[in-house]
């Protein structure tokens, strides 16, 4: 049960996240200590995983923590959506700043959790490699405005990768991809004929991301996680 409550809690918030531009849903999955879970969960995500054995899928995808984490993403998304574009809209640059300061003491939070960089010093390298990949990422400005099928599917697959990564959030991505205001007001207000296109390209980068990211984390999770932590602080600087 403790376990249902922390990843409930946690889908909530990466739900708010993934409305926001600057605050990644990985980034939150990475505060409260599951983001290997969730990419283990994620990587098999595989058509011969599939089953119609309710206990095999059950232990496949973990349904006791993956369930309440999807469903409470779910609700804060439909519930959050409409709140969030007013505050955008009426008190961005307050609202935005706040944010920036959070994600700010939550990259410091996350490099504690490794105080090998302590020891290890080089781990700085890629804290720095982290923030610089961050900046740059930020410096692209497509703003297209394109609401096109194809477009939207693109976009979908760009923002959900980035949803896979801590640090630049999918939102930001859509902000630099020119449609985030077509897709929270798609969201708020229900509209199909954007958010299936948008949907179909975030589920092909779920199907295709998840196993990768995995790799590369089971093998280098100290400099993966400051890398994380860099991208992060880019964030939360670029939102001051």
């Amino acid at each position: 049960m403790k376990n249902q409550i922390k990843y409930s809690f946690a889908g909530f918030c990466m739900g708010v996240a993934e409305l926001i531009p600057g605050i990644s849903g990985a980034t939150v999955a990475v505060i409260f200590k599951i983001y290997p879970n969730l990419m283990t969960i994620l990587s098999n995500l595989r058509v011969k995983n599939l089953t119609l054995d309710l206990r095999s899928l059950s232990q496949t995808f973990q349904f006791n923590v993956s369930l309440p984490l999807i469903i409470s993403m779910i609700i804060a998304v439909i519930l959050c959506s409409k709140g969030i574009n007013y505050l955008m809209i009426n008190f961005e640059e307050l609202f935005l700043t706040s944010l920036g300061l959070i994600m700010v003491v939550l990259s410091i939070y996350i490099i504690n959790f490794f105080k090998e960089a302590i020891e290890e010093k080089k781990l700085i390298a890629f804290l720095l490699l982290g923030v610089g990949i961050g900046f740059s990422l930020q410096e692209i400005n497509m703003g297209s405005g394109n609401t096109s099928m194809i477009y939207l599917f693109i976009s979908g697959i760009l923002a959900f990768s980035f949803f896979l990564i801590p640090g630049i959030s999918g939102s930001a991505m859509l902000v630099v991809l020119g449609v985030y205001g077509p897709i929270i007001q798609a969201i708020s207000i229900l509209d199909f004929s954007l958010l299936t296109p948008f949907a179909l390209g975030c589920m092909v980068s779920l199907l295709l991301l998840p196993k990768l990211v995995l790799s590369i984390y089971s093998s280098h999770a100290l400099r993966l996680m400051h890398i994380f932590s860099g991208l992060i602080l880019s964030s939360g600087i670029s939102l001051l």
